[in-house]
């Protein structure tokens, strides 16, 4: 569909802000997760990355290209954040353009959430593969969404490599993917949304070939993120609270009610295509698996309900361009002023703890950290053993880590060390963590 220069330009400016926004946290400490990508997967050669998958924790796509802004900018973290931080600013365009795919309303106002929700701006700055999961289901959706209204190739394919792509890089793709592909076969263009999807399942086994012969399938399909939880119905409830809270953090109440009271109106009106029907198919599947996934998977979810609440309704141009400003305004406000925690794990002091141990430990020395602080550590920390401490070495350095309850008694219980043996020394002490030497 064309576009004028009144509609461009807003975007462009969310755009701008978005990075803007982003920019500033690039340089935070790294937390655990993306400590564990880069030491495990990324500062190995390629092969590596595309072959083994060691763990849930390799984003294979993600893992590539953080592999590659690595050799190009060397292991700063904004340069192995690089590929997180891009597809979070181009969420904010491919935000509009699903918008108006599906809506054709209320494009302008959804990319202004994408470009300043919180939880977006921390994942555009955590180097993993969460932002690029969610380019490639707002691709899906607006591809999706010209599929069923006129079944031609070109979106066709598009579907099915960004399908792929999404896969690729986080098997948590699968969500979105089921409920795309249930409203497209519940339309007249069935056959055309199944030839789509048909064709995603093939990319998705070429693209995978790499890793299911090098590491097999249980990898994947059996790793113990994705294994049934024990009580499952129970822990529904607060798992959904805390998937709210998560995806929600740091937007103002009367925002979360408005995106609310949207997203229903929508619904109720018809107002949106009808794509949420395949949400229930999402639910049916998660039932069948009994997990609980991360509440980071709900990403792309997320995004796709500030589309739906935007389309509510009749905005004015005047109006809509307002209404964003406003929420540019607030949430940028209110995010900055939200303390927080990243979901992935972090040891908040970790640049210190490291200035500490540089001085005072030997190469080699152990350090006894619980997760997720060991992964930090092992990063910033390369001379002292982190990742595989031997506790019964004379010589001992612990570091807790109070944000997640990792006092210095529960590290040494994990560690089965007897503080009663050792003399122990607070080296220094940095509020939220603290470093502590110990000797025999």
């Amino acid at each position: 569909m064309p576009y004028d220069s009144r509609v461009i330009w807003p975007i462009v400016v969310l755009t701008v802000i978005a990075a803007l926004l982003r920019i500033p946290v690039l340089s935070r400490p790294m937390g655990s997760d993306e400590a564990a990508t880069f030491l495990y997967y990324a500062s190995h050669p390629l092969p590596v990355a595309l072959t083994v998958y060691g763990s849930p924790n390799n984003h294979i796509l993600h893992s590539a290209l953080m592999h590659l802004s690595y050799l190009l900018f060397g292991r700063a973290e904004w340069a192995l954040r690089l590929p997180a931080f891009v597809a979070g600013v181009a969420i904010v365009p491919l935000t509009w353009i699903a918008a108006r795919s599906v809506a054709r309303r209320g494009a302008i106002l959804a990319a202004s959430f994408a470009a300043v929700a919180p939880v977006l701006i921390d994942y555009s700055t955590d180097a993993r593969g969460y932002t690029m999961l969610c380019c490639f289901a707002l691709i899906c959706t607006a591809a999706m969404a010209r599929i069923v209204r006129d079944g031609s190739r070109g979106p066709i394919a598009l579907f099915a490599v960004s399908a792929a792509l999404g896969f690729w890089t986080v098997p948590v793709m699968l969500y979105p993917f089921v409920m795309l592909g249930i409203w497209g076969l519940i339309t007249p263009r069935r056959r055309s949304a199944a030839i789509a999807l048909a064709a995603a399942v093939v990319l998705v086994i070429v693209v995978y070939a790499p890793v299911l012969r090098v590491s097999g399938l249980a990898m994947i399909t059996a790793n113990p993120y994705v294994r049934p939880v024990h009580d499952f119905l129970p822990k529904i409830p607060r798992y959904a609270a805390t998937v709210v809270s998560d995806l929600f953090i740091g937007i103002p109440l009367v925002v979360q009610l408005g995106i609310v009271i949207g997203f229903a109106v929508a619904a109720v009106r018809r107002m949106v295509p009808p794509m949420w029907i395949g949400f229930g198919g999402v639910i049916v599947l998660i039932l069948i698996q009994r997990v609980l996934p991360f509440p980071r998977i709900w990403l792309p979810f997320l995004l796709l309900g500030f589309i739906t609440a935007a389309a509510a309704w009749p905005w004015s141009e005047s109006t809509e361009l307002m209404l964003a400003g406003a929420v540019v305004v607030a949430l940028a406000i209110t995010g900055m002023a939200t303390p927080r925690l990243r979901e992935t794990g972090e040891l908040r002091a970790v640049q210190g703890i490291c200035r500490v141990l540089d001085r005072t430990a030997a190469a080699g020395d152990p350090v006894l950290a619980l997760p997720p602080s060991e992964m930090p550590l092992a990063f910033y920390c390369p001379r002292v053993d982190v990742l595989h401490p031997d506790p019964g070495s004379p010589r001992l350095f612990v570091v807790s880590n109070l944000d997640y309850g990792q006092t210095l008694p529960k590290t040494l219980a994990y560690f089965s060390v007897d503080p009663r043996r050792y003399s122990i020394r607070k080296l220094r002490d940095f509020g939220s963590a603290a470093v502590y030497e110990l000797r025999r």
